[in-house]
């Protein structure tokens, strides 16, 4: 077995941007800490004014005013209390069904009628974390592979890519089915790139993500395995395999973006995060991001959050942004932290929320205790959807050997969080007869050769669709390694 498949083993086939013949186009005041929360839900969603992610009102705690995830200057009425977010039931599953394949459909050369290939020279990749701005629809994708003349999938390692929804983020809110056949990817100019030279039906290269590094700093304190030929250094400001995106948001104008690092190219294990920042996304603009800040490391004992924050999935309510957080890969409960929005732009200033004693604490206080305990999560996505009045978490979990995809509810991000609820699972025969390839032929529905291969990073839409009877459906993302696509999926929920 080749040192390339056992590390895909390890997590998911990890799957080059868009890279030109002569040119690189990578184209506050807190609470007083140790009080205890109240929880206070909105009654409906406030009005966005600025593009962010995740719209909508949200719980407040600590006497942070409770606003919109999506408009953090809208305020929280306080009419509902922690009493009234008690009365909020912990909703059942009901069924989960499949929209589409996004990246590709009966295997890896085989592309989705979203037509990654000639469109942008995609291949295969994963993850695809959704974030809002303005009227725009990003998914943020990890580690992409070319279809032909760059980032070829096994020898080297791959850097990340974003996508885009081609019609308006109001459409995608109506029908989320439109990302069927309307997912883009940003790239270089069309008719250009190492991949129409060779193919003149490939319009262009999907672009790279890159990373700037701090003023006084260096980018190889930040990106410890470059895309590119390994260990040869070759792109030394792209990420490579493993360092990707694990979680964004969107606040006044901009797209944060939390990043995970690496060992090394030989050990491709995630030890740290940082925070960067795309000052200016456009669907017409490079990915070139600006890391602001590291966050948390495991390599030594010395991490500024106990190393309990390499994989991060943040969540903007009224002038906070709340962090939950995991540490070793896959192996992690969930931790929870948070930092006001006007000190997003410099280091430290966060606080961490200890659920057992249910406070907030400095954030190099003692180790806190999680709000999920659960021992097997790495990858995590979490949403507040004000037409629910829920929080969300969602991820998937190896727990006895057996890989789910679980979901959880809270009327708080401080919890109490539910008891984990099925979505998917691996040892399920209905799951299994409907979405497991058969002979390496992923026809209609069926996703991964399961034999080979299991599912992973589930990220949800910023909005849940309503029911009249009363159920609701919740769209997500869902990574598969073999073949390397991610799919739509939508789970209801009553």
């Amino acid at each position: 077995m080749s040192t390339r498949t056992r590390v895909l083993a390890r997590r998911r086939l990890s799957l080059q941007g868009w890279i030109a013949p002569a040119t690189l186009m990578v184209t506050g005041v807190f609470v007083a800490c140790g009080s205890s929360f109240e929880a206070r839900i909105p009654d409906a969603p406030a009005g966005t004014d600025d593009g962010d992610a995740d719209p909508g009102a949200a719980a407040a705690a600590n006497g942070a005013e409770g606003g919109s995830p999506g408009a953090t200057d809208a305020a929280d009425d306080g009419t509902s209390t922690s009493a009234d977010a008690a009365a909020l039931t912990t909703p059942s599953f009901v069924s989960l069904a499949e929209r589409c394949k996004l990246i590709n459909d009966r295997n890896l050369d085989d592309p989705s009628a979203n037509l990654p290939t000639t469109r942008a020279n995609l291949r295969g990749t994963d993850l695809g974390i959704p974030v809002v701005n303005g009227t725009d629809l990003f998914f943020f994708f990890g580690d992409s592979a070319g279809f032909k003349a760059i980032w070829p999938l096994g020898p080297e390692s791959l850097p990340d890519a974003v996508g885009y929804s081609g019609v308006p983020y109001a459409s995608v809110k109506a029908d989320p089915s439109t990302l069927c056949t309307n997912l883009r990817f940003l790239g270089g100019p069309k008719q250009s790139g190492a991949g129409h030279a060779v193919d003149s039906t490939i319009e262009r290269d999907f672009a790279a993500a890159s990373m700037n590094p701090p003023a006084g700093h260096t980018i190889s304190e930040y990106v410890h395995n470059p895309a590119g030929p390994r260990g040869a250094n070759a792109f030394p400001s792209l990420p490579g395999d493993f360092e990707v995106p694990s979680g964004g948001f969107s606040h006044q104008g901009s797209i944060y973006l939390f990043y995970t690092t690496v060992v090394s190219p030989s050990t491709v294990e995630m030890k740290a995060s940082y925070l960067a920042r795309w000052t200016t996304p456009s669907t017409l603009n490079a990915p070139n991001y600006d890391i602001l800040y590291s966050l948390d490391e495991r390599f030594d004992a010395n991490g500024a959050m106990h190393g309990d924050f390499i994989n991060v999935a943040p969540v903007v309510i009224g002038d906070f942004v709340y962090l939950f957080g995991t540490g070793a890969y896959r192996q992690s409960a969930v931790h929870l932290a948070r930092k006001h929005l006007t000190d997003l732009a410099t280091p430290g200033g966060f606080e961490r929320f200890d659920a057992t004693t249910k406070t907030w604490v400095p954030a190099n206080s003692a180790t806190t205790a999680p709000v999920v305990a659960s021992s097997g999560i790495g990858e995590l996505s979490v949403q507040y959807f004000p037409a629910i009045k829920r929080f969300a978490m969602l991820d998937q979990e190896i727990t006895g050997g057996n890989n789910q995809v679980v979901a959880r509810f809270a009327n708080a991000p401080e919890g109490p969080w539910s008891a984990p609820i099925t979505v998917a699972s691996l040892s399920d025969p209905a799951f299994t007869a409907k979405y497991c390839c058969v002979s390496l032929d992923c026809t209609g529905e069926r996703l991964i050769n399961c034999d080979r291969a299991g599912f992973y990073g589930t990220y949800m839409l910023p909005d849940v669709t309503v029911h009249a009877n009363g159920s609701f459906s919740i769209d997500f993302s869902m990574s598969t390694w073999d073949p390397y696509d991610v799919a739509l999926m939508t789970a209801t929920f009553h």
